[in-house]
């Protein structure tokens, strides 16, 4: 839900791919607002669209995002506007158990399993995309299981970050642990009414949410309706 009037794009960015080396995902967010956001957004996406697909390893494909966002940003200095850094998780999934991880300075994945909800413990979080120059520390990749009939669930700091009147931040993983028995589409649904009523209506900032779950008998993951549904638009978020 992107906090522009326009409903269909905003600085929040998403997209799963499937490619000869399983199902790859990214999640991010953009630096700032407006159409400059936009762009960088948009940069990430492409760029990520054709990677994920060409690039044998994980690092490979954010090798690929760091390019297409520093020569974004390149451009953006030409034309006077600011430079934009944007952070993201990028995710892999094989055929095995175990989902691969490349963290650009984003909020860590939930995982809700036997009742269960808790983040996910990645150490090798890294600087967001555009900003490798400044890190003297390469990007890693990592892995953590995905049991069966698990539930991943990704945001974007419009979530974590949002407040209601008395200006208190929305209690995320709190609400996760009444939640944890739900499929994902329940889960985006939950998520999403209770983020209304918590903020009565009042967003400051993009919000974006997906879940995923490994379907039985397969090892690639497939988004929920509600990632499905906004699809055809890049950049697109779902709630």
């Amino acid at each position: 839900e992107p906090i522009e009037e326009d409903r269909f794009v905003g600085g929040d960015i998403y997209e799963v791919v499937q490619s000869p080396y399983g199902t790859r995902v990214i999640i991010g967010d953009v630096q700032g607002k407006g159409l400059p956001a936009i762009g960088a957004g948009f940069a990430a996406i492409a760029a990520f669209r054709e990677a994920a697909v060409r690039e044998p390893t994980l690092t490979g494909v954010v090798e690929a995002l760091e390019d297409a966002v520093v020569r974004h940003n390149v451009f953006s200095a030409q034309t006077g506007e600011a430079e934009r850094f944007v952070t993201a998780l990028i995710l892999g999934f094989d055929e095995g158990g175990d989902v691969q991880a490349v963290n650009c300075g984003h909020l860590p994945p939930r995982l809700l399993h036997e009742g269960r909800a808790s983040a996910v413990p990645l150490d090798r979080t890294s600087v967001p995309l555009g900003l490798a120059g400044l890190s003297r520390e390469s990007r890693a990749e990592e892995s953590f299981a995905l049991p069966p009939e698990a539930t991943l669930l990704v945001v974007t700091d419009g979530v974590t970050e949002a407040r209601d009147a008395a200006r208190d931040f929305y209690p995320f993983d709190q609400r996760l642990g009444d939640w944890a028995g739900h499929g994902p589409r329940e889960l985006l649904d939950a998520l999403h009414v209770d983020l209304e009523k918590f903020t009565g209506g009042v967003r400051r900032d993009d919000v974006a949410a997906l879940a995923l779950r490994r379907a039985p008998g397969d090892g690639r993951p497939r988004p929920t309706a509600a990632a499905e549904e906004a699809r055809p638009v890049a950049g697109a978020v779902s709630d």
